[in-house]
């Protein structure tokens, strides 16, 4: 897996043979990135981290900070790891990992160096829809993160969607198709 473009364009990652994590295809988070423009100066949380791909790829574009959370230590030292390389290419921008369980906000959001401009979630497909509604329905996550852009990667089964459609907690939404991949994109309000 490769940073796809800026900085660290081409550059690999570290990842964990047979870890159980599916990382996003270079494709669809290509498709995604290029989707979302221009990352100068923002700052980014990455939820459900695994390889630090999503947040890494956005300090590449220019990103002025990511923050990562994983509960893994495996992957946090993979995290590390990747950290290290991206900053070794001459990538500039601050890179914090935090080793929590994301499903507890309470616990990091207070820790970020700033408000984010973009979240990134991409859980365990089969605890997914779960993860998100416990998101959408905690006051303290949605206040502090209010005005911020959700991306959540959708998981690919079947009847997934529903999860997804009619959340209060976000205005304009949209689903957004990379080849195989959905990801719903959401203002948090």
């Amino acid at each position: 897996m490769n940073i796809i473009a800026g900085t660290a364009r081409n550059l690999e990652l570290a990842t964990l043979p047979d870890c159980g994590v599916r990382p996003t295809a270079v494709r669809a988070r290509k498709a995604l990135f290029d989707s979302l423009g221009c990352f100068d100066g923002i700052a980014v949380l990455d939820l459900f981290s695994g390889s630090g791909a999503l947040a890494l790829e956005a300090v590449s574009r220019g990103a002025a900070s990511a923050a990562m959370v994983e509960c893994d230590s495996q992957h946090i030292e993979c995290i590390k790891e990747n950290c290290r390389r991206v900053s070794a290419s001459g990538a500039k921008g601050k890179m914090t990992v935090f080793e929590f369980d994301a499903t507890q906000p309470e616990r990091y959001l207070t820790r970020l160096s700033g408000k984010p401009n973009i979240v990134f979630a991409d859980p365990p497909y089969a605890k997914s829809g779960e993860y998100f509604k416990k998101f959408m329905s905690d006051e303290h996550f949605c206040a502090f993160l209010r005005g911020a852009r959700l991306i959540w990667e959708i998981p690919d089964t079947p009847g997934a969607m529903a999860d997804f459609i009619n959340i209060p907690q976000l205005d304009d939404v949209k689903f957004r198709r990379f080849g195989g991949t959905v990801f719903l994109s959401g203002k948090i309000k």
